[in-house]
């Protein structure tokens, strides 16, 4: 069986469902290329197309602990776009609920490579490939998903209180 394409993928979730903001073909984003995509709007047309948030900035926005979104031309771009980030304490997937969303996507996402393996379809080339995972981000059960995932974050805030941050 021939490897699937490796696609790279920054975006997010909301209450709203899911939005991509960079797909990309190498595994990590460069501080240049995510300061870019911030001015160029796509991380502000990601939020608006979550539709549960506010249209208008100030936005606030949950990040994982990448290298590159604390850099100063990253900062600086966040600023120009006014987007606030908030941060998640390093090695605590349970308070990412975006990774629990991309956990659900390589999950249907692998199932869908499967299909197409006992089928005898030939495997995906890399355009295809990210047509499809544009495709399944689209689908209205991986917004359904994104959104539940997003409104659970309360829930897991609460408990991780009540157990004293355990």
């Amino acid at each position: 069986i021939a490897a699937r394409p490796r696609v790279s993928m920054w975006g997010g979730i909301g209450a709203g469902g899911a939005a991509a903001v960079l797909v990309r073909k190498n595994k990590k984003c460069s501080v240049d290329e995510w300061a870019a995509a911030v001015d160029k709007g796509l991380l502000a047309r990601a939020i608006k197309a979550l539709g549960s948030v506010d249209k208008r900035s100030p936005w606030h926005v949950l990040c994982d602990n990448e290298h590159f979104l604390t850099s100063t031309a990253c900062q600086r771009a966040r600023d120009r776009a006014k987007v606030i980030l908030w941060h998640v304490p390093a090695h605590s997937p349970d308070l990412n609920p975006v990774e629990k969303y991309w956990g659900w996507l390589r999950k249907k996402l692998r199932a869908m490579d499967l299909a197409d393996a006992l089928a005898k379809r030939p495997v995906l080339g890399k355009m295809a490939y990210k047509a499809r995972v544009r495709r399944v981000i689209k689908s209205a059960k991986s917004q359904t998903v994104a959104g539940n995932v997003a409104k659970g974050l309360r829930g897991t805030c609460k408990r991780v209180v009540a157990a004293k941050g355990a």
